[in-house]
């Protein structure tokens, strides 16, 4: 059991001697509690004899696979994951393989190449390696291969593209130069790929906020304004005053009767904004938590939980602050309060230096303040528990 940590850092233990500390995975109880006692994996789960106790004593030095690398803390580098320290210090895992589309990963302190995913712009691509040859790394792009299409092997029927992993568009998609459009509104690709809408001659002027495009897979149909932002709608069915209400994002023109879309009235004391960021305005406040701060005019208009939130700690607009070393702000019932970050402790209790302790290295620390190894004998804090390994010579009790 090489590399064993003690479950309990604070547990008896001794050096390495006549004096041992034993962990007993075998006799079935624990803390006078009947449990199952582990079991050799060869009987089938059906009973067999109990795994022997192992005498352990504590680890003067780091325990495999921790080692102290560099000017990191003591035996904090774990070389059977660690990509700059893979299997030894400084044996760095590869990122980049160039034109082979490989990156590589450490796993059980060897570096293993894996298939690279990259960025075209806004598309993702994602290669494999369908011929299991590394010698032309990972040569397929199952992105767009119709032959391997989002994985080896996966072919698409004759004459459909593979676009983003999957062959052909969803239901109601059509396949425009490997794109999935939807032609049945689309001004551009309207009823077909390519074909764009114009307007017509012989039409005359469109009424109030509409225009001639593609509906029903139709050009020269009357439409709402419809664009980023800034839209309209037709919420009384009439068209001979267009589209009259403004359901769009702009402040100037926001409608409160329409927010968003038709009859969607807001409530007294509820103002209509985009709060969420979707360009498409919503009535708010409308949770019971909830406090308005702000105003159109500030444009810092946002609806805040005045108990919770760490920039809106009981009044709008007062920030909680973490100025201090591993601290992490919190907002508690309206009233901001400072956490320690995960790993780290106050063990000094001087709030003018934060959290100056790493509970996950610190011997003196191990885990929590005061959780002290035996720092005489040598024992390191690995992770948070105070390391043990079997003895030397140790065998069954």
């Amino acid at each position: 059991m090489l590399g064993a940590i003690a479950a309990t850092a604070g547990m008896a233990a001794f050096a390495c001697g006549d004096q041992r500390s034993f962990v007993n995975l075998g006799d079935g109880v624990i803390d006078g509690g009947n449990v199952p006692a582990f079991r050799d994996p060869d009987d089938g789960g059906e009973g067999g004899a109990p795994v022997a106790n192992v005498a352990m004593c504590i680890a003067t030095t780091c325990t495999y696979p921790y080692a102290t690398c560099g000017a990191g803390s003591r035996c904090s580098t774990n070389l059977s994951n660690d990509p700059m320290n893979c299997g030894s210090c400084g044996e760095e895992c590869p990122s980049d393989f160039g034109y082979l589309n490989l990156t590589s990963r450490c796993v059980d302190g060897a570096c293993e190449p894996s298939c690279a995913t990259k960025l075209d712009g806004f598309s993702v691509l994602n290669f494999a390696d369908c011929n299991k040859s590394l010698e032309d790394g990972c040569e397929v792009l199952i992105s767009t291969d119709t032959d391997n299409c989002g994985g080896c092997g996966v072919q698409c029927a004759p004459g459909v593209r593979c676009i983003d992993g999957k062959c052909g568009c969803d239901f109601g998609m059509v396949d425009c130069q490997g794109k999935c459009i939807d032609v049945q509104d689309n001004d551009d690709n309207c009823g077909a790929c390519g074909n764009a809408c114009q307007t017509p001659d012989d039409a005359g002027a469109p009424p109030n906020n509409m225009y001639y495009g593609c509906r029903d897979k139709q050009c020269g149909q009357l439409k709402c304004i419809s664009s980023f932002g800034d839209r309209w709608a037709d919420c009384d069915a009439n068209l001979a005053n267009g589209c009259e209400a403004y359901i769009g994002e702009w402040q100037s023109k926001i409608d409160p009767n329409h927010c968003g879309f038709c009859g969607n009235k807001c409530g007294p004391g509820q103002l209509c904004w985009d709060a969420n960021g979707d360009h498409v305005p919503e009535c708010g406040c409308t949770k019971a938590n909830e406090t308005m701060c702000g105003s159109f005019q500030d444009l810092k208009l946002r609806c805040v939980d005045l108990l919770n939130d760490v920039e809106n700690c009981g009044t709008c607009y007062k920030g909680c602050k973490a100025p201090k070393a591993n601290q992490i702000a919190a907002c508690r019932k309206g009233v901001c309060e400072l956490d320690c970050a995960p790993g780290w402790g106050d063990c000094d209790l001087d709030p003018s230096n934060g959290c100056e302790t790493d509970l996950a290295s610190t011997d003196a620390h191990c885990g929590a303040c005061g959780n002290r190894c035996d720092t005489q004998a040598g024992q390191p804090c690995i992770e948070g528990q105070c390391a043990m390994t079997e003895c030397d010579g140790g065998g069954p009790k």
